[in-house]
């Protein structure tokens, strides 16, 4: 079986309202410089990534952004499972979805070539539900992990993909020549 039968796509994975309330609440809320997590410093580099997070959580400062954080989390568990049944894997062994971001890429916004786990974060599978498509640029794309075979996820609105956060599978974010990039991430541990 090829490293590719493991990146799985699925198409209208949120109700329609839910993603554009997503990106109207983006709109109006403050995000930060994204870190580089996987290095184990934890610094932002806009070298190697050049992105604005806004993450959610449950026990954030704004009820908007618990309500998202726990709407959101409910359809990652939703898909994770999914995920599972689809690939026929018994007993996946995830205790919990770490991290909820929305993430924002503008302005020539990008990040390398990398891949979501470390021994800081060691993430057993990654997850992306893109949210618009009125840019340009900004593709997600992978690659075998020897540097060959590079392909890129078509850019569709409300499109969730997940794949395993391992060495298998390095990946980037190709920088956004106009507009905004909005998406939603999240790794299961």
């Amino acid at each position: 079986m090829e490293i590719k039968n493991f990146i799985k796509i699925y198409d209208d994975a949120l109700p329609l309202n839910a993603i554009g309330n997503i990106i109207r609440f983006s709109n109006i809320s403050k995000f930060d410089k994204a870190m580089i997590v996987n290095d184990n410093t934890g610094k932002i580099d806009f070298n190697i990534r050049k992105t604005y997070t806004y993450d959610l959580s449950n026990r954030h400062e704004k009820l908007s952004a618990v309500h998202w954080y726990c709407l959101l989390k409910y359809f990652f568990y939703d898909y994770i499972n999914k995920y599972a049944k689809d690939l026929n894997i018994l007993n996946l062994p995830i205790f919990s979805v770490d991290q909820i971001s929305i993430l924002k890429y503008q302005d020539n916004g990008f990040y390398t070539w990398h891949v979501d786990h470390a021994a800081s974060v060691p993430r057993s599978l990654s997850c992306i539900l893109l949210l618009n498509n009125d840019y340009e640029g900004g593709n997600l794309c992978f690659r075998n992990p020897d540097g060959s075979g590079e392909w890129e996820v078509e850019v569709k609105p409300n499109r969730m993909i997940i794949w395993p956060s391992n060495f298998l599978y390095p990946h980037t974010v190709k920088p956004v020549t106009k507009g905004t990039r909005y998406s939603v991430v999240a790794w299961a541990l």
